[in-house]
């Protein structure tokens, strides 16, 4: 294959690409805004295939599943922006609150993004036990690894029991997620979303010390 050929080829596979995760962010938005309108119930994945001005066809070639799998795939993505392991590297028994402050901020951030996502997936696990396992499968799977990390790299997660650290990972990511979806759908904690990240980060630190007791 020529140079010039080789530009092309390459050149095409960028466009293929970028219109490819551009109709995929499109279905994304598409249905969570029908989700906030019309309910999880009452959105059909043909529905997002019109409101989104693609084929059915285009839609199932990205969801195979319909709109459980745009659910899924979400979450994959939504949790992977949320959990950073450099938030945690330098974690010490002095600077909980203050490690803390980015993972629940990215959390925060994440749920008034995905107003409908939040209330689909919800309303979704409740009438699928498949799609509850594999959250819980993904929470678990993004924990352990962030677990094996820290005892590696830090002193203060070393002495600590792997399975003891998942178990923690996993009760602060879900804790986190309920009062914030609490906070945004039903009332309001604090005035200020400033105030409720302090107050959700100092709660991380009196979690971490208790579970390190039981």
């Amino acid at each position: 294959m020529s140079n010039r050929s080789l530009i092309i080829h390459t050149m095409q596979d960028k466009k293929f690409t970028r219109n490819k995760q551009e109709k995929i962010e499109k279905i994304y938005d598409v249905f969570f805004d029908l989700v906030l309108k019309r309910g999880y119930d009452k959105t059909s994945t043909n529905n997002v295939a019109e409101a989104a001005g693609l084929s059915i066809g285009t839609v199932y070639r990205y969801f195979p599943e319909g709109k459980k799998d745009i659910i899924r795939k979400y979450f994959e993505k939504s949790v992977e922006t949320t959990m950073e392991i450099e938030d945690f590297k330098n974690l010490d028994p002095n600077n909980i609150p203050s490690a803390f402050r980015g993972f629940i901020s990215n959390l925060l951030r994440n749920n008034y993004a995905s107003k409908g996502y939040s209330l689909a997936f919800r309303s979704a696990i409740l009438s699928d036990h498949n799609l509850l396992d594999a959250h819980n499968k993904r929470v678990f799977d993004i924990s352990k690894g962030f677990a094996k990390t820290l005892m590696k790299s830090n002193e203060f997660f070393k002495s600590r029991e792997e399975e003891r650290l998942i178990r923690g990972f996993i009760f602060i990511y879900n804790l986190s997620n309920a009062i914030i979806y609490h906070h945004i759908f039903f009332m309001k904690f604090f005035e200020k979303d400033e105030d409720l990240i302090d107050y959700l980060s100092n709660l991380m630190f009196f979690t971490i010390q208790t579970l390190s007791k039981m």
